[in-house]
């Protein structure tokens, strides 16, 4: 079941987003952040080598870290933000399309058919 729910939350992201993979991988970082059967579903096929990975990084001998340098741990705000974050030469809105069966949706819709009609007259 867990993969299947996986699956369907990646089609749903997908199409949320219209096919945008930047997008849809950004939306399922924020859902993952806050559900935790999709995030257990997403980690665990790579939960070996992650352990692997903190386990060599508890071994080497720690190296005084420069002032600048971030630990490898990001908080829910930090995640958030960069996740809210675009690039500068990126000009699109980081906000993601509501669903299309949402009253929200139709909301938009119907704001954008009026802005194009104003601007055609």
């Amino acid at each position: 079941m867990t993969e299947e729910y996986v699956r369907n939350k990646i089609k749903e992201a997908l199409s949320v987003t219209s096919g945008d993979r930047r997008d849809a991988q950004k939306l399922l970082i924020t859902w993952a952040v806050r559900d935790q059967p999709l995030l257990l579903g997403l980690a665990k096929p790579h939960l070996k080598a992650i352990i692997t990975a903190r386990i060599e990084h508890a071994l080497t001998p720690t190296k005084k870290k420069d002032e600048g340098e971030k630990e490898a741990r990001f908080s829910k705000h930090e995640i958030d933000e960069m996740i809210a974050s675009r690039p500068l030469h990126e000009k699109r809105s980081p906000v993601v399309p509501p669903p299309k069966s949402s009253s929200r949706q139709a909301s938009m819709m119907h704001h954008l058919a009026d802005a194009f009609k104003k601007r055609k007259k």
